[in-house]
């Protein structure tokens, strides 16, 4: 088994557990009372030359413990102040040490968007991500299904989402080109190996014939990273461990 099906089966068996303890029809109602506003993660990317969604995270497989004096509130402060467009916060606890809590004290005390990075894999995840506070929601292609990505795509719209959809391969990017107001992020890592490679986004790029909001994720260590990027005509950009650990 992968580490990326682990990650899948725990989120699964622990989201039952979650169904028990707060029922959907609680959150349901929750959200109906609340009429909670649409965010502006999709808006705040929009024409931007260079467009920096910085990630909040504690851990990763990939690299083990990120950030030993891990402080969300005040790296959202850091990256306010160096300028990004908007925020990832990890919410997986078992792989990434991520909660919904980070999410919600930094939502508190930010004035820009946020995407839940998380391993969606039910409808129950998306009225959580609402009622947390998210902006937008992750969508990770190769562990959805068609019926799935349609499903939650129309949900997330239901209720004032946006979202972004995540591919690594051609394949997986003639999955969900179609979905006109997707943004499509390209995971320059592979998740089934944890290899890394920043061309990934650059023929992908290549590929995709259509206007959506194009973000390279991972692997980008620096300045002259993203100016590469940006030379394929990519000017959005996922960036996570290079900024926890301050070596941008």
């Amino acid at each position: 088994m992968s580490i990326l099906e682990e990650i899948v089966t725990n989120t699964t068996l622990k989201l039952a557990e979650k169904k028990l303890a707060t029922p959907l029809a609680e959150i349901k109602s929750e959200l109906a009372r609340l009429n909670l506003p649409k965010g502006a993660f999709k808006a705040n990317l929009l024409n931007k030359d260079q467009a920096i969604i910085a990630e909040i995270k504690k851990a990763s497989p990939s690299a083990g413990i990120i950030s030993e004096d891990f402080d969300p509130i005040q790296k959202a402060k850091d990256y306010e102040a160096f300028g990004a467009a908007a925020l990832s916060i990890l919410t997986e606890e078992d792989f990434f040490l991520g909660s919904i809590e980070y999410l919600k004290e930094v939502k508190a005390i930010t004035s820009l968007p946020i995407l839940r990075k998380d391993f969606m894999v039910d409808e129950y995840q998306i009225y959580e991500a609402k009622l947390m506070g998210a902006d937008c929601i992750l969508l990770i292609a190769s562990i959805l299904s068609d019926a799935q990505i349609t499903a939650f795509v129309t949900l997330a719209e239901e209720l004032e989402l946006d979202y972004l959809i995540e591919v690594h391969d051609e394949a997986e990017l003639s999955r969900v080109e179609h979905f006109k107001d997707a943004m499509i992020g390209v995971n320059n890592r592979d998740l089934k190996t944890f290899t890394v490679d920043l061309d990934n986004s650059v023929r992908l790029k290549h590929k995709f014939e259509h206007s959506n909001i194009f973000i390279a994720e991972s692997g980008i260590k620096n300045q002259d990273d993203i100016d590469y990027l940006k030379s394929h005509q990519i000017h959005a950009f996922l960036i996570g461990e290079s900024l926890m650990r301050d070596s941008f």
